[in-house]
């Protein structure tokens, strides 16, 4: 299961809503713990379009009514899937088609861009602020899939990956990317130079500490 995360300000952020019990879980815990209101949440961020990370975004758009925000590299993404499509079938497409349901929220095969742009409300830029909560910037992290990007805090010291860094039992963070290597290699170039105490992966556990990073795994 994937990691959501609820940012706790004046409105609340959601990234990566996940599953439909992934948002169960988070509308409870905003309502018992917060004592707040789902429609307090204002923004719904997407670190990357993996179903694992999304199935929930109309469940919960559908209590909160929030816009849904990604990487502005999803337009270019979706039109040239598009193009290929008339060509030969995407392979998330077929793996849509032929693998047993459980299966379709792995990361086995490239996001449906075309499918999933129907999602998106507001696009995203390297280095802008979140709209409304300037403090969180955008940072865009392609290496697991092209469009991944990350939400840095420069007042807070915090970083949240979405699937651009894991952790797992016991090990390293790890960046896992795709085919392209100078692009793993960049990203994590990118992410070492910010200045972060709290990292929070799209699956594991978070971690606590300076330079978290500064003994990462690459995998491609």
């Amino acid at each position: 299961m994937a990691n959501t995360f609820l940012i706790d300000d004046e409105r609340l952020i959601v990234v990566d809503p996940g599953s439909e019990l992934n948002v169960h879980l988070l509308c409870n815990y905003v309502q018992r713990f917060l004592h707040r209101l789902p429609t307090d949440i204002d923004l719904i961020v997407l670190t990357h379009l993996h179903p694992d990370h999304t199935a929930g975004v109309e469940a919960l758009r559908s209590v909160c009514q929030a816009p849904v925000a990604a990487s502005l590299a999803i337009q270019h993404l979706a039109l040239e899937e598009q193009q290929i499509g008339k060509v030969v079938p995407r392979i998330s497409h077929l793996a849509g088609q032929l693998l047993p349901g459980p299966l379709h929220h792995f990361d086995l095969f490239p996001p449906a861009y075309t499918q999933q742009i129907q999602l998106i409300d507001l696009w995203l830029e390297d280095i802008a602020g979140l709209p409304s909560h300037p403090d969180w910037r955008v940072i865009a992290s392609p290496g697991h899939t092209p469009e991944s990007l990350c939400l840095y805090n420069a007042f807070t010291y915090e970083l949240l990956c979405g699937d651009t860094v894991i952790t797992l039992s016991g090990g390293a963070p790890l960046l896992r990317g795709g085919s392209n290597r100078h692009e793993l290699e960049e990203t994590l170039r990118v992410l070492r130079s910010l200045r972060v105490y709290y990292l929070y992966p799209g699956h594991g556990r978070p971690i606590l500490g300076w330079h978290p990073l500064s003994n990462a795994d690459v995998e491609w």
